[in-house]
This record gives structure tokens, sequence and C-alpha cells, in this order.
């Protein structure tokens, strides 16, 4: 299913699940820079939330592309507690 679909998520581990569940569109390569470039950045930055490491796999595995990510990031964290 492709995200122009727009299809409707009761929360954000819906969503996640639903993508998680996509065939890879991205090769193998990619994503391992992809891999990469995350690795850098959260060592960096500190990152070592587990959930924030999951989501940041949507993106690196291919399972979301950059936009549709973005869009997941803010419906996740524009709901209230």
């Amino acid at each position: 299913m492709s995200h122009s679909e727009k299809t409707t998520y009761a929360n954000a581990d819906q969503w996640r699940a639903a993508a998680m569940a996509r065939s890879l569109t991205i090769p193998a390569e990619i994503s391992e820079q992809r891999q990469q470039a995350a690795a850098c950045h959260n060592i960096q930055e500190g990152v070592t939330d587990s959930d924030t490491l999951l989501d940041q796999q949507l993106y690196i595995r291919g399972k979301m592309e950059l936009d549709e990510y973005q869009e997941y990031l803010l419906f996740k964290h524009g709901q209230a507690g």
C-alpha cells in the first residue's frame, strides 16, 4: 500500500505496525547507509530511548519515505499524553 492512499490510523502504534509489515522499498545498501548515519546521530545526541530507536527503523528500512515519516512523528507526538 502506498502512503498516497492516506490510510487513517487510530494511533501511532497501529501506523508503525502497518508500516513495518510493508515490503522493503529501498536497496539494502541505502538502508545500511541510513543505519550508519542514524547510529552516528544517536551517539552524538545521546539518543537511547528504545521507542525512538524503533521509530527510526521505519525510515532506515524504507518502510516509510521521509514525508510519511515526518507525518507519523507529528501524529505521534502531537497527541496528548
